[in-house]
């Protein structure tokens, strides 16, 4: 779980903007006490304008993992990140992530430009206490990096030697773990890398598969199966099953023949393009007439949104994942949005979700009123085209001033300055 986060120098994100999950107050439901004292949120919501950057805090807190995780072996290849703020683009890119793996606190900072990372500190509390896990510091372009590691990993001095060797400047070195084979005094190393692979995940979900494919596994995992099906008749969509199957397709003569002439597509997709077969997900729908089947494509925007959303959440519940989701309420109606979150406070355990919205009535729920720490706006800077991330709770509003209503009248920000409706062309 992510306990706190910040950023500079990021997208439309110019001066260092952050926002933290640490919680005033126990709540069962709504925190978790991952280290006595502690309770970390177990969601987040970021509102604000088109364009102010909402999602972009999204992309930075990814970009984070990004770096840790990911590795390259080209010494030509770039950071993995998304291009600093504009009028400040000379300048390096800085971010900072606290976070609880497997029980453990880490901490962990970073500062890098295009070519390389200029330098990086890890450190851990493997015992309670702050100790090092390795810090690294760039001295020239080709040169290896200035690397150090802490005593408790008890990493063979052997072992150190390879690591440094293979980490190159324009990635981390927790991420060198995936390009060489180590022994087994690696294990420190190991936990944190794996615990990022398994429990962290891109925005909107790293799924690869497309929905038929997605469908057809969910339809052969017993377990995952039975959750889809009692969330989707729960949801009142009127469908009470699903299933895969093979249609056919009719494809005219001439399309086949501008098809398999047009030597711009390839064979590949040629074969595709032309398969009569296809596999598809039907559903079933109740009826007091009886039940009938319709096909995927027939079913409307909303609850296709919705069952692409049970992806995220059979995860969150059934063990202990990040999400990033950009408009999670996009296409969904507004109680199945707040069905969504409560089947996920009330059934998970140290989860966490963060995600986008403009759903503006979940600002009049108690849930949010209560827990107003659960909040962000998101302020356009217009002096530097950047934005201010500020915490519901740092308003000072009284207790029976509703949120949604504070947002409506415009005294939280983070609303568009549209002016006049009437519109002179001359």
């Amino acid at each position: 779980m992510i306990r706190d986060f910040w950023v500079e120098n990021y997208l439309s994100i110019c001066n260092r903007q952050s926002v933290s999950f640490v919680s005033k107050v126990a709540d069962d439901f709504i925190n978790v006490e991952i280290s006595p004292g502690i309770f970390l949120n177990k969601f987040g919501i970021l509102y604000g304008a088109n364009a102010s950057g909402k999602s972009n805090m999204l992309l930075a807190i990814q970009n984070i993992f990004d770096i840790l995780f990911t590795s390259h072996t080209d010494i030509g290849d770039k950071v993995s990140s998304l291009p600093p703020f504009e009028l400040t683009k000379e300048k390096s890119t800085k971010m900072h992530i606290t976070l609880y793996a497997n029980s453990v606190r880490y901490d962990y900072d970073v500062e890098y430009v295009a070519e390389y990372i200029i330098k990086e500190a890890l450190y851990y509390y493997p015992n309670g206490s702050k100790a090092l896990f390795y810090e690294r510091y760039f001295k020239g372009e080709g040169i290896q990096a200035n690397i150090k590691f802490g005593d408790s990993l008890k990493i063979k001095a052997e072992t150190q030697k390879t690591l440094k060797e293979n980490t190159l400047n324009n990635h981390s070195v927790l991420s060198t773990y995936r390009k060489v084979s180590f022994k087994e005094d690696i294990q420190p190393i190991a936990d944190f890398f794996k615990w990022i692979e398994d429990h962290v995940h891109d925005i909107g979900g790293d799924n690869k598969n497309n929905m038929v494919e997605e469908l057809k596994d969910v339809f052969n995992d017993e377990k995952r199966k039975k959750f889809y099906q009692i969330m989707l008749k729960k949801a009142d969509l009127n469908i009470s099953d699903f299933r895969p199957v093979i249609s056919q397709r009719n494809i005219p003569p001439k399309m086949k023949k501008i098809i398999l002439e047009d030597a711009t597509i390839p064979e590949a997709l040629k074969k595709k393009l032309m398969e009569e077969a296809e596999e598809d997900i039907v559903f079933t729908n109740k009826s007091k007439n009886g039940n009938f089947e319709i096909p995927r494509r027939l079913q409307s925007m909303g609850t296709i949104q919705y069952i692409k959303s049970l992806h995220f959440l059979y995860d969150l519940i059934t063990g202990n994942h990040i999400y990033l989701l950009d408009e999670l309420d996009e296409d969904m109606h507004y109680d199945l949005v707040l069905y969504f979150l409560n089947v996920f406070l009330y059934n998970s355990d140290k989860s966490q979700l963060v995600f986008t919205s403009q759903e503006t009535a979940l600002l009049a729920e108690d849930l949010l009123n209560e827990h107003r720490d659960l909040v962000w706006f998101v302020e356009k800077d217009y002096d530097t085209a950047s934005s201010v991330y500020s915490r519901a709770d740092s308003y000072g509003l009284h207790k029976n001033l509703s949120l949604y209503n504070s947002y409506r009248i415009g005294r939280l920000g983070a609303k568009p300055e549209l002016g006049s409706p009437f519109i002179d062309l001359d």
